[in-house]
C-alpha cells in the first residue's frame, strides 16, 4: 500500500467519523428544546439546511460512486435533519416564519430530485461528467450554505452580546469536519468536495471566534429566594415604597402562609 493510499484510508476514516458527529452535533440543542417545550432564540435554518444540504448530496455521492462515506452520511443527515426540524416546529413560538423555510427547502428538494433523477438516467442528454458537474456546483452551493447556517443568527448574537442563539456544538464539530472533507477532497482531487469545506472552516472560525467573544453569561445578580419548608407558601411581590411615603401595613399578608419579596428596585431614580 501506497503512502497516498494510506492517506486516503486515514482520511476516510477521520472524515466518516467527523461527519457523523457533525449529523448530530444539533442534539444538544434538541435535548434543550425538549426540557424546555420550546426552542428558545435559535434559528431552524441549521436543521433545514442539514436536511436540505444531505437530500442533494445523496444524488452527488451516486452519480460518483462514493457510497462510504459520502452516500451513507447522506443519509443520517436526512433522517437526523428532518426529526430535528419536525420537533423544532412543534415547539417554536414562530410557527410561520418556520413553515415559510421548510416550504424553500421542499422547492428545493423537488427541483434536485426532477433534475437529479432525470440526469442520472440521461434524459437530460449530458454527458456522466457533465452530471457529476453540474450536480456538484449544486452540492457547493448547499454546502456554503449549511455551513453558513450557524450565522443565521449573527445579526441577534451582536444586539444582544450573547451567542446564545448560535449552535455551540455544530460549531464546533463543522471546523473540525471541514478540515477532514477538505483534506479528503485534496487526496481524491475533488474540487467539488474541497472548495465548499475550505469555506465552511472558514465560517467555523468565525463562529466560535463570536462565541469567545460573546459568550452565554447567565445574570448573576438576581437574588434568588428559596424554601427549605416541605409546605406550600404563596408569594406577594411588593413594590418598593418611595423616598416619603408612609410604610404601610399589609394586614393580608400577615401569615405565615405568605413570603413577601420585594421587586426590584434601581437606586437614584
Amino acid at each position: 500500500m501506497s503512502g497516498h493510499d494510506t492517506a486516503l484510508m486515514v482520511a476516510r476514516v477521520l472524515t466518516t467519523i467527523t461527519t457523523i458527529m457533525l449529523r448530530i452535533s444539533l442534539l444538544p440543542d434538541f435535548n434543550r428544546w425538549r426540557k424546555k417545550r420550546n426552542t428558545g432564540d435559535m434559528s431552524v435554518m441549521p436543521c433545514v439546511l442539514l436536511h436540505t444540504n444531505c437530500y442533494a448530496l445523496l444524488f452527488y455521492a451516486y452519480a460518483i460512486d462514493e457510497m462510504v462515506p459520502l452516500f451513507a452520511t447522506s443519509v443520517l443527515g436526512v433522517l437526523v435533519g428532518g426529526t430535528l426540524a419536525y420537533y423544532f416546529y412543534r415547539w417554536t413560538d414562530y410557527k410561520r416564519a418556520t413553515m415559510k423555510i421548510f416550504i424553500a427547502s421542499f422547492v428545493v428538494c423537488v427541483a434536485v430530485t426532477i433534475y437529479g433523477t432525470l440526469a442520472i438516467a440521461g434524459r437530460t442528454g449530458q454527458s456522466r461528467d457533465a452530471v457529476k458537474t453540474t450536480l456538484g456546483f449544486i452540492t457547493v452551493a448547499t454546502t456554503i450554505v449549511l455551513y453558513a447556517s450557524p450565522m443565521a443568527t449573527i445579526v441577534n448574537v451582536i444586539r444582544t452580546k450573547t451567542a446564545s442563539s448560535m449552535p455551540f456544538t455544530m460549531g464546533l464539530v463543522l471546523l473540525f469536519n471541514s478540515f477532514c472533507w477538505g483534506f479528503y477532497g485534496g487526496l481524491l482531487g475533488n474540487a467539488f468536495i474541497m472548495a465548499p469545506n475550505i469555506a465552511g472552516f472558514t465560517l467555523g472560525l468565525v463562529q466560535l471566534s463570536l462565541t469567545f467573544i460573546f459568550p452565554n453569561d447567565t445574570p448573576k445578580d438576581i437574588p434568588v429566594v428559596t424554601c427549605r419548608n416541605a409546605q406550600a407558601r404563596s408569594v406577594v411581590l411588593l413594590s418598593p415604597l418611595q423616598d416619603g411615603e408612609c410604610d404601610r401595613h399589609l394586614s393580608s399578608v400577615d401569615s405565615r402562609e405568605y413570603v413577601a419579596v420585594l421587586s426590584p428596585r434601581q437606586d437614584n431614580v
